[in-house]
């Protein structure tokens, strides 16, 4: 959950991703008795006299029930705050925005959406669903990429990435094919209690592309595990990832997967990942690779492979 001293003090626009662990019948004002299944909802607010003092009333829940939020905020656990400048976002852009998650759907109509055309700003979404990415972030170059989860629509797009991959780039990766046909039945299969798959789009000439494709596996593959237990080192599957990372060839060394990695890591985070291990770890002699995970906070904690050398590294990456 963010940190309210890092809340900003001025106006802006907000997203509160709250977990209902069981059913709730609540009375909620005007809208009567509501029920509400188990899940992770999405609230979408505004607060244009300032975010701290808005969204700190709301983390208190002692106060009057002044929202339609402060009645569900009796019950749920605040998994994570949202912060959206306001010049940028609109209230009912942000809840376009939970919506787009897989599965999501409204919750209560009439929900915190009394003075717009939305049919509601809290959006349900399945228990453990990974919290998606919020911005765009500029290169040092100056060009915008977005990041976001992969969706079922991308098939086309994910595999015109897979084909544009050079030979080297495809040999540093190891988690699946790269062609066409990978790419519709990884579309077509998502399962984001499995595998967060998160790509990096730019805009260009109108056109959104795909330039990279981050995957964090929940849990680990059994020859991983093998080799970490060896190491001495246990991994709860629970709170354990394994991260592969790709970027296309003419973005390369731009600072791509650095400008993903903090919403990546938010969304491991969202779904109770705290530890993170290279999924197949990396060949030893990619140097570059390992000085950007070192960047991340991973440690190099023991090497494998007979023909080719490979080290794997691990990062704790806690709650924030």
């Amino acid at each position: 959950m963010s940190d309210r001293a890092v809340l900003p003090d001025g106006p802006g626009r907000y997203r509160l991703w709250l977990d209902v662990a069981y059913s709730l019948r609540l009375r909620v004002g005007a809208l009567g008795e509501i029920e509400f299944p188990p899940g992770r909802y999405a609230y979408a607010g505004s607060a244009m006299r300032g975010v701290r003092a808005r969204v700190s009333r709301h983390l208190r829940r002692d106060g009057p029930l002044r929202w339609h939020v402060d009645y569900l905020l009796r019950y749920a656990r605040v998994a994570l705050v949202e912060v959206f400048p306001a010049a940028d976002w609109t209230e009912c852009e942000v809840n376009a925005q939970s919506l787009s998650v897989i599965g999501a759907r409204i919750a209560v109509r009439g929900f915190g959406a009394g003075d717009c055309r939305c049919a509601a700003h809290l959006v349900w979404t399945p228990p453990g669903t990974p919290v998606p990415p919020a911005d765009a972030t500029a290169l040092p170059s100056g060009t915008s990429v977005r990041s976001r989860l992969l969706r079922p629509d991308d098939g086309a797009m994910l595999a015109s990435y897979f084909e544009g991959l050079s030979e080297r780039t495809r040999a540093l990766y190891g988690p699946h094919s790269l062609d066409r046909a990978t790419a519709q039945e990884v579309c077509a299969t998502l399962d984001p209690a499995d595998t967060l798959r998160c790509v990096g789009l730019v805009n260009e000439g109108g056109r959104e592309r795909i330039i990279s494709y981050l995957l964090v596996k929940l849990g680990m593959w059994e020859s991983d595990g093998r080799r970490y237990a060896a190491l001495g080192i246990r991994l709860d599957p629970s709170e354990c990832g394994a991260l592969a990372p790709s970027v296309a060839d003419d973005y390369q060394n731009q600072g791509v997967a650095s400008a993903m990695m903090p919403h990546l890591l938010a969304m491991a985070r969202s779904v109770g990942v705290r530890r993170l291990v290279l999924w197949g770890g990396v060949f030893a002699d990619n140097h570059l690779a390992q000085g950007f995970y070192r960047k991340w906070g991973f440690a190099r904690v023991g090497e494998f492979g007979t023909s080719v050398l490979s080290y794997d590294m691990m990062a704790m990456i806690g709650r924030r």
